[in-house]
């Protein structure tokens, strides 16, 4: 007996023997690599199924079929998009055959009456200082400041001293000049004096009489009046002051007629004349007018201005002197324009002017000069007599283009055109 027959028997009826359990787990290893297989063929076809069915949903998308219902929308797609298209193309074209369309105002030329407005003040035509002929101290003033003096009213007094008596001593020596004369006279006549003592006495007596003159002259100037109408502005001097030659006693300034001084420039002096009307308002309200007196030839070396002298009455002296005021000249009247201020438009050249249309409804763009601006506008020249000019849309139109006018709803009045 063998050694494994003897193991087996020892073993039992169910035990295995070595042999057995090597073919058993052989044949277990044979069916996991048959299951193995199995699974890995399995896994390759499901894969190939999932990535054909990619590629077919893939194709399908790009495809852009889509039929749901029975109705392809694919199509119906193409077609709107390809008459929105067309629609848009055609209205395109439509737009650039049509001129643009603009709005329009037909404004005609009116009278401007033209106005130069200049800055002044109040100036009195003369202003004096009644100064002493000859020296002397003050005894007299008879006059208060502000009071209104007429000419040759007595301002100031001096102390005559020995002017009278000076005046007594020439008097006599002409009359003792004058009796030597005539006696020398007589006696040439009859031969007894030469001419010579007859020309030496007449010397005598002129000499004489211009020493009267001058006594009487000193004398006559202790008494200072008045060389001008007005009112009293200062009194420097005192009574009891002694005024040598040139000392000033009184200031006297003429209110009646007043100055009103201004400047013009440059540009416009050439439109003023002497004997124009003016019309001055004050900075305190009041009121009144007068003419032109002066020019002045020369213009100030600093400013570059002329002066200009109003003349305007002051009988009451209601206006003072030193007042800011307004001087306003009408000047020529001129046809011109008035516009809004928004019609206005540059041009590429950086000129001024306004946009129009017309008669071939093509935009022209016309150089203007501003002449004044106020509340309703500005007055512009350089304009034909009637325009029509382009009120909405000239920023979007150049110069040469056809447009489309379209008139205002009223066409306005020379000037202050209504907007809507």
């Amino acid at each position: 007996m063998t050694n494994n027959e003897l193991n087996k028997g020892l073993a039992g009826p169910n035990a295995e023997t070595p042999s057995d359990q090597d073919s058993q787990q052989a044949a277990m290893g044979a069916a996991e690599a048959n299951s193995t297989q199995t699974t890995s063929r399995s896994f390759n076809s499901s894969a190939m199924w999932a990535l054909l069915f990619l590629v077919l949903i893939g194709g399908w998308l790009l495809s852009g079929d889509l039929v749901i219902g029975g109705r392809d929308h694919a199509n119906e797609g193409d077609t709107a998009t390809q008459e929105l298209a067309n629609g848009t193309r055609q209205k395109a074209s439509e737009a650039k055959a049509q001129p643009f369309r603009v709005r329009v105002a037909t404004l005609r030329a009116s009278p401007r009456e033209a106005k130069l407005v200049l800055r002044g003040r109040t100036e009195v035509e003369a202003r004096v200082q009644v100064r002493a002929e000859t020296a002397g101290m003050i005894i007299e003033i008879p006059v208060k400041k502000g009071a209104l003096i007429k000419k040759g009213d007595l301002l100031c007094r001096l102390d005559e001293g020995a002017r009278k008596a000076n005046l007594l001593e020439a008097t006599a020596k002409v009359d003792q000049a004058l009796s030597t004369y005539n006696a020398t006279k007589k006696l040439e006549k009859r031969g007894y004096a030469a001419k010579l003592k007859s020309h030496v006495d007449r010397a005598s007596l002129d000499a004489a009489r211009a020493a009267l003159e001058r006594a009487e002259l000193d004398l006559d100037r202790t008494t200072l009046e008045s060389p001008i109408g007005g009112v009293v502005e200062d009194k420097p001097a005192r009574i009891g002051d002694y005024l040598m030659v040139g000392g000033a006693c009184v200031t006297l300034v003429r209110m009646d007629p007043l100055l009103v001084i201004g400047a013009v420039s440059e540009r416009d002096v050439a439109h003023l004349k002497p004997g124009m009307t003016a019309d001055v308002r004050l900075i305190t309200g009041q009121s009144t007018n007068g003419q032109i007196r002066f020019i002045s030839p020369t213009a100030d070396a600093k400013t570059r201005t002329f002066r200009v002298e109003v003349v305007v009455a002051n009988a009451e002296h209601a206006l003072r002197d030193g007042i800011t005021a307004d001087i306003t000249v009408a000047l020529q009247s001129t046809d011109a324009h008035r516009l809004s201020p928004s019609i206005l438009a540059l041009s590429d050249t950086g000129d001024i002017g306004v946009r129009l249309v017309d008669a071939d409804n093509r935009v022209r763009f016309v150089p203007v000069k501003i002449l004044s601006d106020d509340r309703d506008g500005v007055w512009v020249a350089g304009l034909p007599e009637t325009v029509r000019v382009i009120m909405v849309g000239q920023e979007y139109v150049v110069d040469g283009q056809l447009v489309t006018p379209v008139e205002a709803a009223e066409t306005a009045q020379a000037g202050a055109p209504a907007l809507h």
